[in-house]
């Protein structure tokens, strides 16, 4: 049995259970008491702590197991300290360099007072939206990577472990690196190797000082409602998902919520992440290195949803084209600088936001860098908030 087969069963066998088992899974939006909200789930059953959930994420952080963990004598195998004496160093010196700026940023620059965030074309990366956006009750995730499921460490041989980890590191070295992932380690690491987002997004739930207390799979039926996975009839179209329930350090319960979704207009003519998001409410939406896939017109569903749904945007420039948001519906302010894409998208350049970015007094300074143009002093960002006239 090859090494990726022997992962996949591995991975598999811990697959977690609602009405079957469901490798890849997808995930619902739970709404708090107020108007700005995603599409409650279905008759949501309570959330009962299961602490082996919160064990593996840990795991899968580098961080040291809690007293009475199932994982503790693994922690002591080589292949998993090395692991994670290496990671915890770059994780702090990511969060001192590049994060608490960013925390401190949004903290003064954003004013968001929706209960959800919807972060389209977002692959794992929940480090980012819950960095900008930490007082948002539900995360909406959605991206072509597959779900995967929960990894079973304890019927892991130490050779299948040490290759685990270290398709972990590959995997999160660009966005550690850079702030996002990239293209081609998403294709193979995350979609082959790690068997889809899941582990990553328990990774980064766990490092961001959550804890997890449950992890559900889900599906959206064809009335765009999420229902728990395997409940819809097996003729029917269906988005897959996830649904985590974590708190927070201070005792405040989330949800987040990653489904496996093709944005495409021609995918969503059929899929019922269409009427799922038509269910949106004055959403905060979040957009970064999203390929500018919106700049296309074949983008252009998820770019309106956006544009009508969404009582404040925050994107840099991959995001949606500066001259959609229109100065009689938003309230628009820049951050950074702006010149010109990299090179492997030099064609979605905009003259109109290159102009804005040089009016006088138009851009604020961004103390970060985020995006392709990664570097602090070559990134940009624009916070759109829908006017209230």
């Amino acid at each position: 049995m090859s090494a990726r087969l022997m992962l996949r069963v591995l991975s598999v066998a811990a697959c977690f259970v609602v009405l079957g088992c469901h490798p890849a899974q997808e995930e619902k939006t739970a709404a708090p008491d107020k108007a700005a909200s995603a599409p409650a789930a279905q008759k949501p059953a309570p959330v009962v702590a299961k602490r082996e959930y919160n064990d593996t994420a840990r795991f899968i952080a580098g961080m040291p197991p809690e007293p009475g963990s199932a994982l503790a004598e693994l922690s002591m195998r080589p292949e998993w300290t090395k692991f994670a004496a290496t990671f915890d160093k770059n994780w702090t010196k990511l969060d001192s360099t590049r994060m608490e700026p960013m925390r401190k940023w949004a903290a003064e620059q954003i004013a968001s007072d929706s209960p959800t965030l919807f972060y389209p074309f977002s692959g794992p990366d929940f480090l980012y939206a819950v960095t900008f956006f930490p007082k948002a009750q539900t995360y909406v995730l959605a991206a072509l990577e597959p779900v995967g499921a929960v990894p079973n460490f304890q019927e892991m041989p130490p050779e299948m472990m040490e290759q685990y980890f270290a398709t972990v590191n590959r995997s999160l070295d660009s966005v550690l690196s850079f702030s996002f992932f990239k293209t081609d380690n998403m294709k193979v690491d995350v979609k082959q190797d790690l068997e889809g987002t899941l582990p990553l997004l328990m990774l980064f739930v766990a490092r961001t000082g959550n804890r997890i207390e449950d992890v559900r799979p889900v599906e959206i039926n064809p009335g765009g409602e999420v229902v728990a996975a395997g409940s819809t009839d097996p003729a029917a179209r269906v988005s897959k998902g996830v649904e985590i329930h974590f708190k927070t350090a201070d005792g405040i319960e989330k949800t987040l919520y990653y489904f496996s979704a093709n944005l495409h207009n021609d995918y969503l003519k059929k899929s019922p992440f269409k009427p799922y998001m038509a269910k949106f409410e004055n959403v905060t939406t979040f957009v970064k290195s999203a390929s500018y896939l919106m700049h296309k017109d074949y983008f252009s569903t998820i770019r309106d949803t956006i544009l009508d749904k969404s009582a404040l945007v925050v994107q840099d420039d991959s995001g949606i084209p500066y001259h959609f948001f229109k100065a009689d519906k938003w309230d628009l302010q820049l951050y950074g600088v702006y010149s010109s894409p990299i090179a492997m998208f030099k064609e979605h350049k905009e003259d109109d936001l290159a102009a804005a970015f040089k009016e006088p007094g138009k851009a604020k300074p961004l103390p970060f860098g985020i995006g392709y143009n990664w570097r602090q002093g070559q990134s940009n960002l624009l916070v759109a908030k829908k006017s209230s006239k």
